[in-house]
């Protein structure tokens, strides 16, 4: 009983030592590699993109959960969640597949503005939940960068 305490103690100290405020980078948007139409309705569609991201700390974590808003120029473009856990390696570049539930009304109002573009700021606003050695904790996310729009055009013109 006491060893399992020893052992659960380290493993926490472990965990908060190595994501700690000071110690943990926030990983960096690198890009959308793919977007594809899953699943087309009036109101709401479904998409899959896939987000690419670097890992800049000394450590690997598991990505649980991602979640979120994505905005195309200031524009609610819908909500995303992960499709499955990640493994995030240190010092590397991971995927994250995510799922767009989209705002079809408002894809369909600002249609003409964002086909007129050729580039399109793109921001996340969420929540991501990682582990490791068995602990979890929630990071927000924050990230802006600017997009070719042909990697949207499937989704905008329909």
């Amino acid at each position: 009983m006491k060893s399992s305490i020893v052992v659960l103690l380290g493993g926490l100290l472990f965990f908060l030592s190595s994501c700690g405020t000071g110690n943990v980078k926030e990983p960096q948007y690198r890009e959308i590699k793919e977007v594809r139409l899953i699943e087309a309705g009036i109101l709401q569609s479904t998409a899959g993109v896939d987000m690419v991201f670097f890992n800049p700390n000394n450590f690997g974590v598991q990505l649980e959960e991602v979640r979120g808003d994505l905005y195309i120029d200031s524009v609610f473009f819908g909500r995303f969640g992960m499709e499955e856990k990640v493994r995030v390696n240190k010092n590397a570049e991971f995927l994250i597949p995510a799922l767009v539930k989209l705002d079809m009304i408002g894809l369909l109002k600002n249609q003409r503005g964002l086909l007129k573009k050729k580039e399109v700021m793109v921001r996340i606003d969420g929540l991501a939940r990682i582990s490791k050695a068995g602990l979890t904790r929630d990071f927000p996310i924050h990230f802006e960068k600017m997009e070719n729009i042909e990697k949207f055009r499937s989704l905008i013109s329909r």
